[in-house]
Parts: C-alpha cells; sequence; structure tokens
C-alpha cells in the first residue's frame, strides 16, 4: 500500500506531528527516514523487508553501506542517509562525545561560546546543566545593542522550568571589550540568581566574554 492511501492520521509524517515522534512503529521510523519509495514499492513496505531481512533495529544498525544498497527499493540515497543516520547515534552514545556535552568549569562554558567575542551585539546565553554537568538544553535569549542588553529574569527561570535542568550557565558577551562586568551586570546576576533559587535552580556561573578572555563571577566570589 502506498503511503498516500493510508488515512492522513496515520501517514508516519503526519503521525509523528499529531501524536509525537516516539508514537511512531520501528517500521514507521524507517519509512520516515527512507522519505520516499520506488515504483511498486513504497517507503513503508522497503522498510517492512529492512527489518524482515535484518531481524532487529540492533543488526540493522550495523549492516555495511554495500548491504543496505543491495536491499529491494532502497536508493542509493536512502541507504546512505540511514548509514549516517545509525552513524550519528553511534557518535552520540560513545565516551568520547559524551564527554563533549559536559560542562565541568566555567572555562568549558567559556571555550564552547568563545565565537561570542567577535559579535558586535551583546548576546545572552544560557546552558541549562543536569546534576552531574551534563548539556540539557541550551539557548540564546537575548541580543541587544553593543552596549545594552534587556534581562527577564522571569523568562530565564521560565526556561530554566521547562528544561528541568538543576544548574545553569549564563553567558554573555562585551562587544566594547570591557573585561569587568558593569553595575548593571552585578545587579542582574544577583537578581537572576536570587530568582532561579527561589525554583530550586542553582546558578552555576555566569561569565563575560570579551576579546581574548572571559570574566567569571564565581571566579570572582563576588556574587556566586
Amino acid at each position: 500500500m502506498k503511503i498516500k492511501e493510508l488515512p492522513r492520521e496515520l501517514r508516519p509524517r503526519e503521525k509523528a506531528w499529531h501524536y509525537g515522534i516516539e508514537s511512531l512503529t520501528d517500521e514507521e521510523l524507517l519509512a520516515l527516514l527512507i522519505g520516499s519509495g520506488v515504483k511498486g514499492c513504497s517507503a513503508i513496505e522497503i522498510a517492512r523487508n529492512l527489518l524482515s531481512s535484518y531481524l532487529t533495529l540492533s543488526t540493522l544498525a550495523r549492516a555495511s553501506i554495500c548491504s543496505l544498497e543491495e536491499q529491494t527499493g532502497l536508493s542509493k540515497t536512502s541507504a546512505l542517509k540511514l548509514f549516517a543516520t545509525f552513524e550519528f547515534h553511534n557518535r552520540l552514545i560513545s565516551p568520547f562525545y559524551q564527554h563533549q556535552y559536559e560542562i565541568n568549569d566555567s572555562e568549558d562554558a567559556y571555550f564552547r561560546y568563545r565565537y561570542l567575542e567577535n559579535y558586535e551585539q551583546e548576546v545572552l546565553a544560557i546552558l541549562m546543566l543536569s546534576k552531574t554537568n551534563k548539556i540539557i538544553k541550551e539557548k540564546v535569549l537575548y541580543k541587544g545593542t553593543e552596549e545594552h542588553i534587556v534581562v527577564e529574569p522571569k523568562e530565564i527561570c521560565n526556561e530554566l522550568l521547562l528544561s528541568r535542568c538543576k544548574k545553569y550557565i549564563l553567558i554573555h558577551n562585551h562587544p566594547n571589550g570591557e573585561s569587568y562586568p558593569s553595575d548593571e551586570d552585578k545587579y542582574s546576576t544577583l537578581l537572576i540568581k536570587n530568582e532561579s533559587e527561589k525554583i530550586g535552580i542553582k546558578m552555576f556561573d555566569h561569565i563575560i566574554i570579551y576579546h581574548g578572555g572571559y570574566y567569571s563571577f564565581k571566579g570572582s566570589k563576588r556574587v556566586i
């Protein structure tokens, strides 16, 4: 059966949008990755044949690119897309890449956002961390002018709650090259720190990035 012949709400793409990606079966997930079928064989049928040939997703994920290319109905492009997806998964679960997503100190955060030293406007970003310092989420919250940025503690706290993080690091830059926080920076940091503590989330640090280095509130012991 062609995918377009299925009821709209049962088509993999529409089902994923309406019910969440986790609602898809293994067969439907594969069909979504394959994208489109070939004459006489829909993406769903190709996915079904793959699972029949390899028996489990684990076995399929270890298949060689040559083996995938030999499967009925699977084009070279689709085979490469599947192969890339499995490689992406392998990288995500490898110790090396997991370590890359840990922020153990302020210097780690600085090197992750060092590119901000070249920005001509102030930017405020937030790194939301788990109890063990794994990155749960990161987001650029505000973009301001060369010398000013408007910070809303309530919006920051909403982001923290939505991420379910345990701690966070604020990062912003000084396009003017100033290496120390302004009085407004100090006030905002203390305000955000106090507001987040009310909802049980700790500020790990607030770092200011300028050309050639960074300033850490935690390191200075002035606020945190």
